[in-house]
């Protein structure tokens, strides 16, 4: 399974947000500079993950994001999902909807292709941001200062 950069960025934002432990929103502007994110590309991201309401937008001088659900009931899985879709390797081996495919009959890739789609539904979906804010070090545990007038 590859990972896209969006997917990347969102997960990035999102453990940012787990980690963050003051009880203030974070802006965009500072979420990017703790993760390495284009805030441009960022802002992008934080609108669906706000659509999928695993984050909220407070307005105001002192508004930011902040986390819409406790970090332990997000998981890797439903983030994935949201920004790349279907979890198989392969269009013949989706739960929903497979493509047909005309090799189906005494197929011996199909149940390797099954096999690699649950493994990896089954670790995004025992993996929360909780999980991986208390495996956190290095730079996520101290984020780089914000410039002034950034």
């Amino acid at each position: 399974m590859w990972i896209s950069k969006r997917t990347d960025y969102a997960t990035r934002a999102l453990l940012a947000l787990a980690l963050s432990h003051d009880d203030r929103p974070l802006k965009t502007q500072e979420v990017a500079a703790r993760t390495a994110v284009p805030h441009t590309t960022l802002e992008q991201v934080m609108l669906q993950l706000r659509s999928a309401g695993m984050v909220r937008s407070e307005r105001g001088p002192s508004g930011g994001y902040r986390l819409n659900r406790d970090p332990s009931a997000i998981t890797l899985e439903e983030v994935v999902r949201v920004f790349q879709g279907p979890l198989a390797p392969i269009a013949c081996a989706t739960r929903k909807h497979p493509e047909p495919c005309p090799m189906e009959v005494g197929c011996s890739l199909l149940g390797v292709w099954r096999r690699v789609r649950d493994a990896t539904i089954e670790i995004l979906q025992r993996t929360t941001f909780a999980d991986l804010a208390r495996e956190a070090g290095g730079s996520w545990l101290a984020p780089p200062l914000l410039q002034q007038g950034t």
